[in-house]
């Protein structure tokens, strides 16, 4: 039997939880019976139901679901968290056929809900290629089997492969891209935990760091602290949301991780323990080339204009990027 259209159903529903759903994934189900689907849901926030659960609950008459297959986006959870364990609710419902897009990395799930549903004899296949579904939650997936959140990076860059002029911290930043490109940068940040920069650009840009032309909660600002680049009072006192310090030590009154802040292997990881599961990084360049270089750039999103200057700082050494599109005069380029 192809189960494609039903997948491909349990992921549309998956969708309608981002930006929601995080820190836990985004997930889809529907119930099939006979061929049509007679009960679905998807998972829209941390602490409500799951998908499974709301796809049997919409099911308006329960004696089919002995007749049914459930399809799910994610395996059903194993373990007591803030709801019962799907896996339970499933077999108890007497459902005899489950088709699951992937697994579940997560240590308290990772096979133990497929074991569940097999032991109380539930058919259990899975779809033919799991990519697309883990694609789905990739930063949950990077949180997961990597154990750090997932790192997204962002420059904009001219013809030339400059970021900015050679500039004292009193000259304004050189201007590179356009509107269009700023308000992607922003509809970026309204899915993103926290934004990090250094404690350099934060001195010479003054980051406004927010999602003031996208609808969504502003992320924390996470600052590489620099002891030649103290964090100036003015603008911290404009900022949304309190920064959060790497550094060693810490500047006063602000908290965060006491750490050498380029020993990205060493707190990257702890970033995780204060909710911090997606990260976009901004800069400045050596910020970003140090991403790159140790492998953290999970995906990379960089404008490009048109203009050229003779000499300035230059842009990252990145992996090869797709060209996407166009906004407006930039080329929008992204792994």
């Amino acid at each position: 039997m192809d189960h494609s259209k039903f997948l491909t159903r349990c992921l549309q529903l998956a969708n309608y939880g981002r930006g929601t759903a995080s820190p836990n994934p985004m997930v889809g189900a529907v119930v099939v019976h006979n061929g049509s689907i007679i009960g679905e849901g998807y998972h829209r926030k941390a602490g409500e139901s799951h998908a499974e659960v709301m796809a049997i609950k919409s099911v308006e008459n329960a004696a089919l679901l002995k007749q049914s297959t459930l399809y799910c986006s994610l395996e059903p959870c194993a373990h007591y968290g803030r709801t019962p364990p799907c896996c339970e609710l499933i077999s108890s419902h007497g459902i005899p056929h489950v088709v699951i897009g992937t697994g579940d990395p997560h240590s308290k799930v990772d096979g133990k809900g497929v074991a569940h549903l097999r032991d109380h004899g539930i058919k259990v296949e899975f779809a033919p290629s799991p990519i697309i579904f883990q694609r789905l939650n990739e930063v949950f997936w990077t949180n997961m089997t990597k154990n750090r959140p997932y790192f997204s990076l962002k420059w904009a860059e001219n013809a030339s492969g400059h970021i900015d002029r050679n500039r004292t911290a009193e000259e304004q930043p050189l201007r590179i891209s356009g509107p269009l490109a700023t308000l992607r940068t922003h509809q970026l940040r309204a899915h993103v935990d926290g934004i990090l920069v250094s404690s350099k650009t934060a001195c010479f840009d003054r980051p406004g760091l927010t999602t003031r032309n996208w609808s969504g909660q502003d992320p924390t600002p996470i600052i590489l602290f620099g002891q030649h680049f103290p964090l100036q009072g003015e603008w911290v006192s404009g900022l949304e949301v309190k920064p959060f310090v790497i550094g060693n030590p810490l500047p006063e009154g602000f908290s965060g991780i006491t750490c050498d802040p380029k020993d990205l292997h060493q707190w990257a990881p702890k970033l995780l323990d204060f909710g911090l599961n997606h990260v976009l990084v901004e800069g400045g360049a050596r910020v970003l080339q140090s991403f790159i270089d140790a492998g953290f750039a999970d995906s990379i999103h960089r404008y490009v204009s048109e203009d050229e200057i003779e000499d300035g700082v230059i842009a990252p050494r990145s992996i090869k990027l797709n060209s996407m599109s166009n906004l407006g005069n930039d080329r929008y380029d992204r792994s």
